[in-house]
């Protein structure tokens, strides 16, 4: 038998040995395209588009957040040294910022003079006034570590 000959009756072999080569070949492209980076990326960006957008709230649940956030400022007028009333004032005012009934900065220069007055006086602080410093947190993240700070004071 001839090269010639040999090389006809292991067409297939030689076949399944090419395209073996060309999807392994094929596959370590696609794997230096880093599909799973880009794909996280487009998450990432989804995710924060998402967030940035305005919820959908019903006119009911707006009214409601905005009279609660006007109840809450009164009472922390006539008595800002009440735990209750810093407590209703920062869920308050968190609400309205996270629902976008406030803006950002306007929400973020209220909860400071709050948060100011709390780091003025120490003291205990109660399970009401501890939830609505997280909620504070949450919608205030350049609040976080004045809130850390008080959150761990004796």
């Amino acid at each position: 038998m001839g090269f010639r000959t040999g090389l006809l009756n292991a067409r297939g072999q030689i076949t399944f040995i090419i395209a073996l080569a060309v999807s392994t070949g094929f596959i370590i492209y696609l794997e230096t395209l880093d599909t799973e980076a880009r794909i996280q990326g487009r998450v990432a960006t989804e995710l924060a588009r998402q967030r940035n957008a305005p919820p959908v709230i019903s006119p009911a649940i707006d009214a409601r957040v905005r009279a609660n956030l006007q109840r809450s400022e009164e009472i922390y007028a006539a008595e800002p040294d009440a735990a209750t009333a810093r407590a209703a004032l920062l869920s308050s005012l968190a609400s309205a910022v996270q629902l976008s009934i406030l803006k950002p900065e306007d929400g973020l220069a209220r909860a400071q003079r709050v948060i100011a007055d709390m780091e003025r006086q120490t003291g205990d602080i109660p399970p009401v006034l501890m939830s609505a410093l997280g909620n504070a947190a949450v919608a205030f993240p350049t609040l976080q570590d004045r809130i850390a700070s008080l959150a761990s004071a004796p």
